[in-house]
């Protein structure tokens, strides 16, 4: 196990955390990184030893927090703020380095947003994981 890493990633994630979009607890200990396109949010996973599973992969946990924090990000980014009601991920092959999740929306309904994430794995660009969600929409602070 990366030791010095997990230390670093813990501080970094106990300083810079920020109950916001972008600085939350989570986004900082895993090192991912989001960026935004049009209608589109991509969230970098530069995985390191503790994010891997015995078989020596990268945990389908962390494949699955990465996109939905690919398909949260995208909404309060283009639209509001939303909450996942239900996600389906589809493992297609095993990441085993750095990967990215891709989300984009499949449809975006006035309280109901259906979005998809899908998952590549930096090395060979190969699709690792498709996931699909439903997302509602929270009303704004002004009570809309």
């Amino acid at each position: 196990m990366d030791e010095p890493t997990i230390r670093d990633r813990l501080e970094q994630g106990l300083q810079e955390t920020e109950p916001d979009f972008g600085a939350f607890f989570l986004l900082r200990f895993f090192g991912f990184e989001v960026s935004y396109g049009d209608d589109t949010c991509t969230v970098r996973i530069p995985t390191s030893s503790y994010m891997y599973n015995p078989q020596g992969s990268l945990h389908g946990g962390v494949i699955a927090m990465a996109a939905d924090i690919s398909m949260g990000h995208l909404c309060k980014h283009a639209l509001s703020t939303c909450v996942t009601l239900d996600m389906d991920l589809k493992f297609i092959r095993p990441v085993t380095g750095p990967a990215r999740c891709e989300a984009r929306f499949l449809k975006k309904g006035r309280a109901v947003v259906n979005l998809e994430s899908r998952v590549y794995r930096e090395d060979d660009d190969k699709l690792a994981a498709v996931v699909t969600a439903t997302w509602i929409r929270l009303p704004d602070e002004s009570g809309g």
